[in-house]
C-alpha cells in the first residue's frame, strides 16, 4: 500500500474541514439566539474533520520515519473464509439507502424504516427473519417514540398522516 496516498486523502479531509468551519463563518444568527449559536455545530464537524486528517498524517510521517519508502506492507486481515467482502453488498446498501431517502417521505418512517433495515440485513446475509423482522420493528418503534414524541422531532408517517392528527400525536 502507498503511503503518499493515505497522506494525500488525509490532506483533502484537513481541507475539507478547513472548508466547512470557514463556511460556518458565514452563518447568519438568527432572531433568537442560544449559548451555542446556529455555527456550534459546523465547527465541531470542521475540527473532527481538521484533527483526524491531521492525526492520521502525524501517524503516516511517523511510519515513514521509522521504515523508508512510501510503500508499507497492508494492514487488517484478510477476509473471513466464506464471508468475503464485497463491493457488491457495499453498492447495494448504498442503493438500498438512496431508495430509503426517497420513499421516507411518501411511505412514512414506520413503513420505510423497517423496509430498509429487513433489507440490509437480507444483503448482509441474515437469515433469522424472526429476529430480522423483530430488530427491524423494535428499531423502528423505539426511534419513532423517542424522537417524534419524546423529543418533538417531525418524523414523515405518510399514510398514517390523518389517523395520527386525530389521535393528537402529530400537528400538520
Amino acid at each position: 500500500m502507498d503511503r503518499r496516498i493515505d497522506v494525500a486523502i488525509s490532506a483533502i479531509f484537513v481541507f475539507f474541514g478547513l472548508f466547512v468551519i470557514a463556511e460556518a463563518t458565514t452563518i447568519k444568527a438568527g432572531l433568537y439566539t442560544d449559548p451555542i449559536g446556529p455555527r456550534a455545530f459546523f465547527y465541531g464537524c470542521g475540527a473532527i474533520f481538521v484533527a483526524g486528517g491531521l492525526f492520521n498524517i502525524a501517524q503516516r510521517l511517523r511510519g515513514w520515519r521509522a521504515s523508508p519508502g512510501h510503500m508499507v506492507p497492508m494492514e487488517g486481515v484478510a477476509d473471513e473464509e466464506g464471508h468475503p467482502a464485497s463491493f457488491g453488498r457495499a453498492a447495494t446498501i448504498a442503493g438500498l439507502s438512496l431508495a430509503y431517502t426517497l420513499t421516507l417521505v411518501p411511505l412514512g418512517f414506520l413503513i420505510a424504516t423497517p423496509l430498509y433495515i429487513l433489507a440490509c440485513l437480507r444483503v448482509l446475509r441474515q437469515r433469522n427473519w424472526l429476529f430480522n423482522a423483530a430488530l427491524a420493528l423494535g428499531f423502528t418503534l423505539f426511534f419513532y417514540v423517542v424522537f417524534a414524541q419524546g423529543l418533538g422531532v417531525w418524523l414523515p408517517v405518510g399514510p398514517f398522516t390523518t389517523l395520527f392528527r386525530d389521535l393528537g400525536w402529530i400537528i400538520l
